[in-house]
This record gives C-alpha cells, sequence and structure tokens, in this order.
C-alpha cells in the first residue's frame, strides 16, 4: 500500500477528553455550543482538513447549507459536517453555530456492523444529541406529520432569526453522490421561494486530506404549474448539481448530465 492509500484509509477519531464531556452533558441534559467544540476536535484531526472557498459564506442572515452525504470506512459523514460548521462558525460576524436538521430515528443500525441496535434507543440518544447542541429533529417517516409540522415551525423560527440550517440532502452516505431523498427539494425550495438562500458546499478527499470546498449561494428556480413530483425532482436535481459541481468530476454519480448542464451554463467547461 503506498503512502496515498494509507492516508486515505485512516480512521478519524474523537479525542477522549470531548467525549467525556459530550456524555457529560447529554447525560445531564446540559447544552453545549457546537463551534468551540468542533474547533477543537478539527485542530487535533490528522492529517489536518481543509477548508476551500469560505468567502462564499454568508457574513449575515440566514441561508440553507447543503452538502453530500460523504462517507467511507474509517470516516463517517460528521466529519465533514463539522469541518462546514466549524467554517461557518468562524466566518460569521454572529459567531452562532449552524443549525442542523436531524433525523429522528436509524433503522436496522448495527454497532460495528454486528450488534444490532433498537431503534427506540436511537429515538432518545438522537433527542439527547439535539437537545445538547440545539438541533432540530425531523421525523423520518412521513407519517408523523405533528412532528413534521413541529419541525417546520422551528425551522422557520431560525431562519426568522437570520440563523442558518444545514442538511444533507442525500440521507444517506456514499463516496460518490447518490440520488437526494424524495421532498427536500420541495422544501428547499419552500424555503428559496421566500427569500432564504441555498449554500452549497462539497465534502471530498484529495491526497489523503479531508476537504470542504463551499461555493455561492443561489436560489432554486422552477416552472410554474408544473406536477408536485416534478417540481419536488427538478428542485432536487438543481440542489444537487450545485453541489456536484464542486466535487471531483469521479464524484459525481447519477447527476452527471444537470451537473455538465450547469457548467455550461455558468461558461465552464466540465
Amino acid at each position: 500500500m503506498n503512502g496515498r492509500q494509507a492516508t486515505r484509509q485512516e480512521a478519524y477519531r474523537f479525542r477522549i477528553s470531548y467525549v467525556l464531556r459530550f456524555l457529560v452533558a447529554m447525560l445531564l441534559g446540559q447544552k453545549r455550543d457546537l463551534g468551540p467544540d468542533i474547533k477543537g476536535t478539527r485542530m487535533a484531526a490528522r492529517p489536518r482538513p481543509r477548508v476551500i472557498g469560505d468567502q462564499n459564506i454568508p457574513l449575515e442572515g440566514s441561508f440553507v447549507f447543503v452538502a453530500n452525504h460523504y462517507e467511507r470506512p474509517g470516516l463517517k459523514v460528521w466529519w465533514g459536517g463539522m469541518l462546514a460548521a466549524n467554517a461557518i462558525f468562524e466566518r460569521r460576524k454572529t459567531r452562532r453555530t449552524l443549525h442542523w436538521l436531524m433525523t429522528s430515528e436509524w433503522y436496522n443500525y448495527r454497532l460495528a456492523g454486528i450488534i444490532p441496535v433498537p431503534v427506540w434507543f436511537l429515538r432518545w440518544l438522537f433527542r439527547r444529541i439535539a437537545h445538547v447542541y440545539s438541533l432540530i429533529i425531523v421525523p423520518r417517516s412521513p407519517q408523523r406529520g405533528v412532528g413534521r409540522a413541529a419541525a417546520m415551525r422551528s425551522i422557520m423560527e431560525v431562519v426568522e432569526q437570520g440563523e442558518p440550517i444545514g442538511l444533507f440532502p442525500e440521507g444517506m452516505g456514499r463516496d460518490v453522490l447518490i440520488e437526494a431523498m424524495p421532498g427536500t427539494g420541495l422544501f428547499l425550495h419552500s424555503l428559496s421561494r421566500r427569500g432564504t438562500p441555498i449554500m452549497p458546499a462539497a465534502t471530498y478527499e484529495k491526497d489523503g486530506v479531508l476537504t470542504v470546498r463551499f461555493g455561492a449561494p443561489f436560489f432554486i428556480e422552477l416552472l410554474e404549474g408544473a406536477a408536485k413530483e416534478d417540481r419536488d425532482r427538478l428542485a432536487r436535481e438543481q440542489v444537487m448539481a450545485h453541489i456536484g459541481r464542486l466535487l471531483p468530476r469521479p464524484m459525481w454519480g447519477p447527476y452527471t448530465l444537470a451537473i455538465e448542464v450547469l457548467l455550461a451554463r455558468s461558461g465552464h467547461i466540465a
């Protein structure tokens, strides 16, 4: 195995001191600030992650941060999320942390790929994590209408206060793009139509270094009169194309054509 391959397979790990502080806060129901916690964790990561294009992060006002759900063995999605959130925290004048949207549960999750974890325990755990870091729980099941309505009210409160929210449209992790979850397009379009910009970012590794690359904020544009399913699909396609254009071409996956069209319209060559 060459040096680059060895670096790529290196597992990122949390510092024991941070894990202990987090566990105490979670068990006691204490609040913590995600920004400073992330900064300390990021500084300890090896190889040191990097951020590109952070000048695109708005200094103030609300926006929706969207990124690919990048992960691989030894590198879970939250490492890229923490790197992006820390860059936003450092850049913003308010020094307020990004409000992440978080699923209410995982199904068929196995610890270390072997031990099954009950859904009820994951629901409890996610609620505790959300309380510690002021995350917004979004029920995974479409049938849980009351919970989803409450989540939307919480999201709108955050946006109206001029603070950013963040989510991963794909909902599950891969090292290449996959289809965004149905419904995310209409949700993001509803916020975009209210004047909240969408800010894309791409997470990937280059030469073994975890990298987050920010793009310029944009608004979703849809033709009036299209069917609901078509509007959702087209909105998801726009969002994922803006994310994908920031990624290396081999990671474009099912959005290759949409990314090529977007690049052609903007005068860039793929």
